[in-house]
């Protein structure tokens, strides 16, 4: 019985939706994480720079590693002298040092005209330019990105090792008592969380591909089960599976089938998108703590990124389940495709709104649900309260329909 209702559900049509709905959603929202480099510029100068200082001291960077790390820099800015120096445009130019092409650049971005069609068409612009995309380019290993990265860590981390409680103190005002005992005991305790690894934009970068990605799976959910039981009652199968028996409980059957295709649906998703943006290398930063010296926002868990991760996974799970109840609930009372549809909207819409403000620095002071509340763990919290309420529907529903 439950190969049958699966049957039901995964029509071709249906499935062509859904897939036709995540090409859609991907190309519009989810190719800027997946098919390219979710960071900027010069933050994937930062991810980059930080990805080899996981690999080369671990997740933590003590203050004789960073003195390690120092030592690093000037080798690195004699390899972007090389660069310059070496380049057909240098040579043009006499430019020998990384500083030399900084002053160069700024002095052509300064006196090229006004007009964009006219600032291309300036000789010493135009070079300036290209040099820039040539020190920015794979073909250089990304030196110019790199180099900047690592004086930009390299002067946080003084100043976080300088200050460091009273950094937070003074620039924080707005921290409440219990924040800021937090930040001086967790981040700045025994276990020295300030000396972690991670790259700045990495949380919220991909909490903020998690919040699309969580919207795309709610709205697969409600595409792929909205019609089921609709569909039985304009086709008359209800009243035929009453006259058994066995008939009579095919909504446990039908309930069994929803809880596998929601886990199905949001596995699939979850693993092609979460793979793609996984192709970056942010697997390699599964083992650094939440908190890093790099960051001014602080986060109430000590957990790693990779069990960060994985808790997002468990909010899409919940929510997605959450969702099939609900939809369970709603289609059930629908005479018709139309009144269906006109339940259905509403709820991926206030999904659809939900989702982001859940996900986007989710466990982090910066996330919306809990600066509107201003409770810790308020994630898991609103997400908890939103699957009790889709699981008591959909046992409403059941139930009702049973009786």
């Amino acid at each position: 019985m439950i190969w049958e209702e699966l049957k039901k559900i995964w029509r071709p049509g249906i499935l062509l939706a859904v897939l036709f709905l995540a090409f859609v959603y991907d190309t519009l929202f989810l190719a800027a994480y997946t098919r390219e480099s979710p960071f900027e510029q010069q933050n994937d100068g930062m991810a980059k720079v930080c990805r080899e200082l996981v690999q080369a001291y671990g997740t933590g960077l003590s203050e004789e590693e960073f003195m390690q790390f120092q030592a690093e820099i000037p080798k690195l800015h004699k390899t972007a002298d090389q660069y310059v120096s070496q380049s057909s445009i240098g040579k043009k130019y006499g430019l020998k040092t990384f500083e030399q092409y900084a002053v160069f650049c700024k002095k052509a971005v300064e006196e090229a005209p006004s007009q964009a069609v006219s600032a291309d068409q300036d000789e010493t612009y135009a070079d300036a330019m290209r040099l820039h995309n040539f020190l920015s380019s794979k073909e250089t290993d990304w030196i110019e990105a790199s180099l900047y990265a690592s004086y930009l860590l390299e002067q946080i981390y003084q100043v976080k090792k300088e200050y460091r409680k009273e950094l937070w103190t003074e620039s924080q005002a707005a921290c409440s008592p219990k924040e800021l005992e937090h930040i001086k005991t967790a981040c700045y305790g025994e276990g020295k969380l300030w000396q972690n690894i991670l790259p700045p934009d990495l949380p919220q970068t991909v909490s903020r591909f998690a919040g699309y990605l969580l919207t795309l799976i709610c709205l697969s959910v409600c595409l792929l089960l909205s019609p089921l039981l609709v569909r039985d009652r304009l086709s008359r199968v209800q009243p035929l599976q009453y006259s058994s028996r066995r008939g009579r409980k095919i909504y446990n059957t039908q309930s069994a089938a929803v809880m596998l295709s929601t886990f199905f649906v949001t596995t699939a998703e979850l693993a092609v998108f979460g793979g793609l943006l996984l192709r970056h290398g942010t697997f390699v930063f599964f083992p650094c703590k939440m908190y890093s010296f790099t960051m001014m926002q602080f986060c109430w868990p000590d957990w790693t990124h990779g069990v960060w991760c994985l808790m997002l996974a468990v909010l899409c799970y919940l929510t997605a389940y959450a969702t099939a109840g609900i939809v369970f609930f709603l289609s059930q009372g629908s005479q018709n495709y139309i009144s269906m549809l006109l339940r259905v909207i509403p709820l991926a819409a206030a999904l659809a709104v939900w989702s982001p403000k859940l996900m986007e620095n989710a466990f982090y002071s910066r996330n919306e649900l809990y600066h509107f509340s201003g409770m810790p763990y308020i994630e898991i919290v609103s997400t908890g309260i939103l699957f009790l309420a889709g699981c008591g529907l959909w046992l409403f529903a059941v139930r009702r329909r049973q009786e």
